[in-house]
């Protein structure tokens, strides 16, 4: 665990690794690479990270196996465990990671959450082949809203409810490290949702000297993509690098009609200082247009399998038009920048402080179809609508779910070394964000079906006190305190390793409903205190015990505080007050880092109180998304990952396995057909998105220019309700990467020609869970009512796709 800093970004993540980032090799000349342990990093100077401390002298407990490179132009030959899958980690925690060995050997286009997709805790279900969607992400059964999602320092999840969008993120050519920390979150993440851990991104720092990097990439359903990225090397005499990269990909829909469009802008610049002090800015700004997926539900899947989605011909203004696909448009634009500055005041104390800022405004759009006779009794909240025309006949409406929303907040720490023992830490953490929610209904041309404005702010119709009909409209305003204090012991030559830490969370919400009827204002006020301790002991270079305890939380999401009215009159939600997701999580690990083996195993434990689900939903056609309180739940299982370093002519294999087994502590309250309220009989159930096995196998072939990369991953069987009466089928993913580094020639350098190949059987199968219920089959309740069902909808595995990609450095 790392106490240092509150703010130390950018970190490398392999020492071995710092010399030869995406690019690094520009204006060098690239070592033949015949054989692993004879190739030499082609490097003109160290690099320094923009915002981690020095490279620590080597771990005298730690295996100090070097990674000999060989430099190539998207992807770099390295010695790591698993083809990239594996690093040799210390901390006294569970921590899987993947690093720019895999990610370059990927379709460039992939988001985070496929790049993670091999670890053992992850279970992941996407929407589409090649990142242009965000699908789900579960981390040891638990949803991606409880876990923390970071870029260099600035967090990326949703201030209302936590949902993380990975499509939005980062291209994957300047994404040097992922690292999960799955069931502990250290002390200084600027974080308010991580109850099941925290995920750390790290963008590529700038090369040493100018340069750039060109992709381009063609792929299934036609799919295109460019990339360019420009390094400046160091300017002049200032200290400063740089590096401005640009993407744009486009492609159709794998079923049905519609397709996605993104631009993409990433930029990063460090100035290094000599006595070890460092600045640096990174900036990632997305701009998207996507037509959405419908997910289906059983019968849906069972009845119309890969046909199910929006219709590409529009059938009129009816409730059969507003299933057009020009009606569900997704369109999204956000930027996040960060400043960390690492200040040494003397070789015994440090200061860090980051700045960062997080702006995003988009929707998910969805149509709903008015008839003559609900266009006459139409409300917003609890005051009659007053239409702007006839309402002879029915109006089609687009109906999307906008939000607009601006988070910014500094971490500040000082780190002062006692003695050569004992590391100390403090800090202050403080977030200011503003996020405002509303789903207009707007114009659409009800000939064509199409609308004259995708964010729908054209209004159809006015209450009567003149009021835009929005069906749901409020504001949140969220603000966060947080202390935080973390100690660093080392004894015995370094062998005992203990830190503690202990963090004091305050949050204040605030919410304001501009819906007639509602209650105006609800707030909610959260101190939750968040202790945590790891000990870990080194028998030697290679072997490695640890123990670990940590507290994490969640914070209620806001729209669990507002209340909801239909457009009938009625209210269909009661805002108020909840608890804070609580976890409390203990671990027992082993390592092994050895010269050519590295493996580890973890047991893990966790309990839970008012564990908060993302539950996603379709109000007629349109998508929504909000919290439900599950209650407790108790977590229990074991994470084991293996792989080597070449062996057997280059092969590094890797194989990693999880079991899991979370169960739901209470039974859950519910509305009968009655209209009474009972008790749905869960205790004891399995909770939803927790497959009992999950195991995975990876194989990677490198000789320096042919390279050969594939990955086998296996769920078992997971519930889709709280009830667990309908369930996803286990199944099997695969995926293979093919390519080939040429020699450098003229002004191209180390050009490269790969092929990525997903679900070669083109298998079909529902591989995920998209809006669970808690009961699909009506149920008796514990007092004898009962309690009608609903039904899940899922994700749908995509067919065999491909994607060829040519790049060279310059």
């Amino acid at each position: 665990m790392t106490l240092l800093a509150g703010s130390i970004l950018a970190s490398v993540a392999d020492p071995a690794d710092a010399a030869v980032r995406h690019g690094a090799h520009h204006r060098t000349t690239p070592t033949k690479a015949s054989s692993a342990k004879t190739a030499t990093p082609a490097v003109a100077a160290k690099p320094a990270t923009a915002a981690a401390a020095p490279t620590p002298a080597p771990h005298p407990y730690v295996s100090s196996q070097t990674e000999d490179v060989a430099v190539s132009g998207r992807s770099v030959r390295t010695r790591q465990p698993g083809g990239g899958l594996m690093r040799a980690e210390t901390a006294p925690k569970a921590v899987q990671s993947v690093t720019r060995d895999f990610i370059a050997k990927q379709p460039p286009s992939s988001n985070v959450q496929q790049l993670i997709a091999m670890m053992p805790s992850v279970n992941v279900s996407m929407q589409d082949p090649f990142g242009l969607y965000s699908g789900q992400v579960n981390v040891r059964g638990f949803d991606q809203a409880e876990v923390g999602w970071v870029l260099d320092g600035a967090p990326l999840n949703d201030i209302g409810g936590g949902q993380f969008y990975a499509n939005e993120v980062l291209e994957s050519e300047d994404l040097e490290t992922v690292q999960l920390t799955p069931g502990s979150v250290d002390v200084n993440s600027p974080v308010v949702n991580a109850s099941a851990g925290l995920t750390t991104m790290t963008m590529s720092n700038p090369t040493v000297k100018a340069g750039g990097l060109l992709d381009i990439s063609f792929g299934s359903f036609d799919t295109t993509r460019q990339f360019l990225r420009l390094n400046s090397g160091y300017i002049g005499n200032s200290g400063i690098r740089a590096m401005f990269a640009f993407s744009h990909t486009k492609g159709n829909q794998w079923r049905g009609a519609g397709q996605a469009e993104k631009f993409h802008y990433d930029f990063k610049a460090v100035k290094d200082f000599e006595n070890g002090s460092h600045t640096g800015l990174t900036v990632s700004y997305n701009d998207q247009v996507n037509d959405s997926y419908l997910f289906p539900t059983l019968s849906q899947w069972r009845a119309n399998g890969y046909s199910n989605n929006y219709t590409s011909d529009y059938a009129g203004a009816s409730a059969a038009g507003a299933n057009y696909y020009k009606l569900h448009v997704n369109p999204f634009r956000n930027v996040v920048a960060s400043a960390p500055t690492h200040i040494v005041i003397s070789p015994k104390l440090s200061i860090d402080d980051s700045i960062y800022f997080w702006h995003g405004i988009g929707n998910g759009t969805g149509a709903t179809y008015f008839t003559s006779s609900a266009l006459s009794k139409l409300y917003m909240g609890n005051e009659k609508v007053s239409l702007n025309g006839d309402t002879s006949k029915g109006y089609l409406a687009l109906a999307p779910s906008n939000q607009e929303q601006f988070r910014t907040g500094n971490t500040l720490s000082a780190t002062y070394k006692i003695d050569k023992h004992n590391t100390l830490t403090l800090g202050w953490w403080y977030e200011y964000a503003n996020l405002e929610q509303y789903s207009p209904y707007g114009q659409v041309n009800q000939a064509t079906g199409e609308p004259y404005n995708i964010w729908g702010t054209n209004a159809v119709v006015t209450t009567t006190s003149g009021q835009n009909f929005r069906a749901r409209d409020f504001l949140s305003l969220s603000q966060v305190n947080m202390i935080f204090i973390g100690d660093t012991m080392k004894y015995f030559n370094d062998r005992l390793n203990i830190t503690l830490g202990f963090k004091e969370a305050m949050v204040t919400r605030r919410t304001y409903n501009y819906t007639p009827g509602t209650i105006y204002n609800r707030n909610i006020h959260s101190a939750e205190p968040l202790p945590q301790i790891g000990i870990s002991w080194n028998f030697n270079k290679q072997h490695q015990v640890y123990i670990s305890g940590s507290t994490n939380f969640r914070v209620p999401a806001n729209t669990s505080l507002v209340d909801y009215y239909g457009t009938a009159g009625s209210q269909t939600q009661k805002g108020g007050s909840s608890n804070p997701e609580y976890t409390i999580e203990e671990e027992l690990g082993y390592r092994y880092n050895g010269d050519v083996i590295n493996a580890s195993v973890s047991f893990f434990n966790y309990n839970l109180s008012n564990r908060q689900q993302s539950l996603n939903y379709y109000v007629g056609t349109t998508p929504y998304s909000q919290t439900v309180n599950a209650g407790g739940q108790t977590t229990r299982g074991v994470d084991a990952q293996i792989g080597t370093r070449p062996i057997w002519y280059h092969i590094r294999p890797y194989a990693t396995f999880e079991y899991l087994h979370s169960t739901i502590d209470n039974n859950i309250m519910a509305s009968t057909t009655s209209g009474t309220t009972d008790y749905l009989p869960t205790k004891g159930k399995i909770a939803i998105r927790s497959p009992k096995v999950q195991a995975g196998l990876g194989l990677d072939y490198d000789d320096g220019h042919l390279w050969i990369s594939g990955q086998l991953k296996y769920i078992a069987k997971q519930y889709s309700t709280f009830m667990n009466d309908q369930s996803i089928p286990q199944y099997i993913t695969n995926q293979v990467a093919v390519g080939y580094r040429f020699k450098s020639f003229g002004y191209l350098k180390s050009p490269e020609i790969q092929l990525n190949m997903q679900n070669l059987t083109g298998a079909k199968f529902r591989n995920g869970v998209y809006g669970f219920q808690t009961n699909a089959n009506a149920t008796k309740g514990v007092y004898g009512g009962t309690i009608a069902g609903s039904s899940p909808t899922y994700y749908l595995q995509v067919p065999f796709s491909a994607m060829v990609t040519l790049s060279t450095g310059f």
